[in-house]
């Protein structure tokens, strides 16, 4: 048996809900090939982390060489039709060449220039230099960057293999911009507010060590679940290493307030109703003890909040069992 007291506690009003973590749309990418061909080297495997802009993989193929000699050829008339041009518009401003080869040159020389420019940006999109083509060298393979930083989840191809724009190569997601889908029912939805702070645990794990803060509250109910959908950004600080697309169990702290309280072990239900022992008297070992009805509120970890005012007398908070 313990002998206490009522004393003061915060007592928080919670909503408590489900919902798993998720990449929005700029923290997660796939990577693929703008251009169809062979799987050259995979410089990448599940669980490396990569920078933007790293080399994941390269690709060679006849799609590739083809595009080179179109850009090389491209490069030869665009210079050819340029010169024409520049004679055509010499001979043309000192009135001495016709006009009608004047505008032949200029046309000819605006439709190499625009297929130049066109077969260059192929190429530069590559992350090849077009200079090097056009002084004859050409490349075997171009190379696949990652467009985002994080951490390689999928490998979706082999070395050897024929990949293309509908097929990806790998996905990236980055952790530092994964998020919270929070699934919230419409009676505790109006409770809401931007800002409030969520307490979650990831994979069943009772312990609720993570934070987050609620940064967008949903309009529409979720047909599947009958819930709205309310996002919330993960605080990082902690350090724990956050996965993508796994279940949490969270709790949004709406309000807090000050209260009485015992601890949950001195109250006793019987029925509907909640009842305290306080101590009348002490004779030696022996106890007198008086039954009080109480009403009870909120709980907060061990601690029950006890709406009634009870008498200034010792309490009995453990043992009650036992009576």
């Amino acid at each position: 048996m313990e002998i206490g007291q009522v004393s003061t506690a915060t007592f928080l009003e919670k909503v408590e809900c489900k919902g798993y973590i998720f990449a929005p749309t700029n923290a997660m990418a796939k990577v693929s090939t703008p251009i169809s061909g062979k799987i050259n080297t995979l410089r990448c495997k599940v669980g490396d982390y990569v920078t933007a802009g790293q080399v994941v993989a390269t690709i060679s193929g006849n799609e590739f060489m083809n595009l080179q000699q179109s850009f090389a050829e491209a490069a030869i008339a665009y210079t050819k039709a340029k010169a024409d041009y520049e004679r055509a518009s010499a001979l043309w401003a000192e009135q001495i060449g016709a006009k009608k080869d004047y505008l032949a040159a200029k046309s000819i020389y605006n439709s190499t220039y625009a297929g130049y420019l066109s077969l260059k940006a192929s190429i530069t999109t590559l992350h090849i230099n077009p200079t090097l083509i056009e002084q004859g060298k050409m490349s075997a393979s171009f190379p696949i960057t990652a467009p985002i930083s994080g951490y390689i989840t999928k490998v979706n191809t082999l070395l050897g293999e024929y990949t293309d724009m509908q097929n990806y190569i790998a996905e990236i997601v980055n952790p530092n911009a994964l998020q919270l889908r929070l699934e919230v029912f419409d009676t505790d939805i109006r409770k809401l507010h931007v800002g409030q702070q969520v307490i979650f645990g990831t994979g069943g794990n009772d312990s609720k060590n993570l934070r987050a803060k609620i940064s967008n509250i949903g309009k529409i109910i979720n047909p599947d679940t009958k819930a709205i959908n309310c996002i919330a950004t993960i605080d990082k600080s902690n350090g724990t290493m956050i996965i993508n697309d796994s279940y949490v169990e969270a709790i949004i702290n709406i309000s807090s307030k000050q209260g009485f309280a015992l601890p949950i072990s001195a109250v006793q239900k019987q029925g509907e109703n909640y009842f305290v022992y306080t101590i009348e008297k002490k004779d030696g070992e022996d106890y007198k003890l008086k039954k009080n009805q109480v009403i009870i509120g909120a709980i907060e970890q061990d601690y029950i909040e006890i709406k009634t005012k009870l008498p200034k007398k010792k309490i009995m908070v453990r043992g009650i069992e036992n009576l």
